[in-house]
């Protein structure tokens, strides 16, 4: 039974990555280590403010992909899950060294097999998925020492270099390190002035890494001088604010409370305790980005949902007061009904029958620019990476901007985009560094690249409420005159969905009519009700959601009914 649930589980999940489009940041780097391996420079050729482990990460796949004639995409996928389930492999190796119970390793087991694969739905593959993988075995090694567990050294270092892989690809993540050691020396378990195994495997990992970083890749320094506060500006959400607001911030709440409120019915506290501390330390590491976006949060809701998952199974009974009943019911609930949910929206995807407008635009765009300009240099003009990705990777066009999206742009008129007079753009002189150096990266690319398409999201009405849609790319990058030269040399193809595809005239032809040329916005990119709270009260899976709540929350009361009889 436990393994058929497992194999649903990793199947059910893995399925439904298939059958999905690449996500946004994975053709990015897939397409980055492609160039790298072409002899392109990261930091110079190729802009990317991360530091260089992700991007060699995704080259193995890019080289066996092209050694087997497959998809970098599917190879990159496969090779994921085949990480996953190694490191979800290891992470029950510690809980039979931590874990008496049997039946609470195998529930713990299958709660880390639905965080790792079918709720991570849209994370699959960024960083912070496998972040979390490489974290858990950490955080059960804490676990074994809170418990006086015997930890061999070889297997705390492997442990700790994991961590210090997680740490290497988001050093926010940092946090988690810092709250399992602190409670493990305030504990006793481990001594202040002692360099444990699993430490010292951290700190030499990131020395080694911030060694190659320094000679390999010093181009990554003056780009992260340059670029570091433009990039907090985009996208920027308030840390407290994300503590509330954050995606999965309710979950995680939720799941701590019901830690607290049943802390002393624990039949494994210390798990409990390690867990908790790592569902705080991700949530803590998601707010310090100050994005607010999805993929940050992953881990904190994956651990949190894990935690829920305790809370419901691994309880000792009976609940002396009705407060901890009320809670341990609501777990239930939430966790049955999250674990239906989410199982419906994987077989959903992974039966072909998930339908969204999104998606019909990127089709179309990709029969177009395939047949346009298959193997040719394509230029997207957009503050979001989704326009560029997984476009580029699916259609076998070539990138022929060196930046994966325009966010610089966005940010250098974040408060302006958020101004109520009319978005006014900076003459040359009056430039910061940054945005002097997109134009100049922007004229050089289009000039020595000569793109066969010119692929643009058109902009809305400029006014507050459509944010980064007030940009208007060709007025913008046209008062350059070079620029405006080369966008001369192309017409309009079609308009599709929000873009608008240009293409290069041939060489001797002269400048068109339908050349790029700024126009006013005449439309917004919101209807009806505005971006904010509101009641989702016609979202058929809002109220698909809420339905299956109610019932699980039936059958969990009269469960607990029948236990306190």
């Amino acid at each position: 039974m436990f393994v058929a649930a497992l194999v649903l589980l990793v199947g059910l999940g893995f399925a439904a990555e298939l059958r999905s489009y690449a996500r946004p940041d994975t053709g990015f780097l897939l397409d980055a280590a492609a160039r790298l391996l072409g002899g392109a420079r990261l930091y110079t050729d190729i802009v990317e403010i991360n530091p260089p482990l992700i991007v060699l990460l995704n080259v193995p796949a890019v080289v066996v992909g092209g050694g087997l004639g497959l998809s970098d995409i599917l190879v990159y996928r496969v090779g994921c899950a085949l990480t996953l389930l190694g490191l979800l492999a290891l992470a029950a190796v510690w809980l039979r060294r931590t874990l008496p119970d049997e039946r609470a390793r195998r529930r713990l087991v299958l709660l880390l097999a639905f965080a790792y694969f079918p709720l991570a739905g849209q994370d699959f593959g960024e960083r912070e998925h496998l972040v979390v993988a490489c974290l858990v075995p950490f955080l059960l090694l804490g676990a074994s020492r809170a418990l006086r567990r015997e930890v061999g050294r070889a297997d705390a270092v492997v442990v700790g270099l994991l961590a210090g892989l997680a740490l290497a690809l988001k050093p926010h993540f940092a946090v988690v390190w810092l709250l399992v050691t602190g409670y493990l020396v305030l504990k006793r378990r481990v001594p202040p002035a002692r360099l444990v195994p699993e430490t010292a495997a951290v700190a030499g990992f990131l020395a080694a890494y911030g060694i190659v970083v320094v000679v390999f890749f010093p181009q990554y320094f003056g780009l992260v001088r340059l670029l570091a506060v433009p990039y907090g500006q985009f996208l920027y959400d308030s840390f407290f604010h994300l503590l509330v607001t954050g995606p999965g911030a309710a979950l995680t709440l939720f799941a701590l409370l019901a830690v607290l409120a049943l802390r002393q019915h624990a039949r494994h506290p210390e798990v409990w305790w390690l867990l908790a501390l790592g569902t705080v330390g991700c949530f803590l590491a998601g707010a310090v980005q100050q994005k607010g976006l999805r993929y940050h949060f992953y881990p904190s809701f994956a651990l949190a949902t894990v935690l829920l998952g305790l809370v419901v199974t691994d309880v000792a009974r009976p609940f002396p007061n009705w407060v901890r009943r009320v809670y341990h019911t609501l777990a239930v609930s939430v966790l049955g009904t999250l674990a239906l949910v989410v199982a419906a929206q994987n077989a959903v995807q992974a039966a072909g029958a998930a339908h969204d407008a999104e998606r019909d635009g990127l089709e179309e765009l990709v029969t177009l620019v395939r047949e346009r300009a298959a193997g040719q240099p394509v230029f997207v003009m957009s503050y979001h990476i989704g326009s560029a990705y997984p476009l580029l990777n699916y259609s076998g066009a070539r990138a022929a901007s060196r930046f994966g999206h325009l966010w610089i742009l966005a940010a250098a008129y974040a408060d302006a985009l958020r101004a109520d007079e009319p978005l006014r753009y900076r003459e040359p002189a009056a430039m910061p560094p940054s945005e002097r150096y997109l134009v100049a990266a922007v004229r050089a690319d289009l000039t020595a690249a000569r793109p066969r398409l010119l692929i643009v999201l058109r902009h809305a009405r400029d006014v507050p409420t459509n944010g980064y849609r007030r940009l208007d790319y060709l007025a913008y990058f046209a008062r350059d005159p070079a620029i405006a030269a080369a966008l001369a040399r192309y017409r309009l193809l079609a308009n599709v969905g929000e873009y608008a595809v240009y293409e290069r005239l041939p060489e001797g032809a002269a400048p068109v009519a339908e050349a790029p040329a700024p126009v006013p916005g005449t439309q917004d990119i919101l209807t009806g009700e505005r971006a904010g709270i509101h009641l989702r009260l016609r979202d058929p899976q809002f109220l698909m959601a809420v339905g299956i709540f109610l019932l699980v929350l039936a059958w969990a009361v009269a469960r607990e009914r029948r236990w306190r009889d």
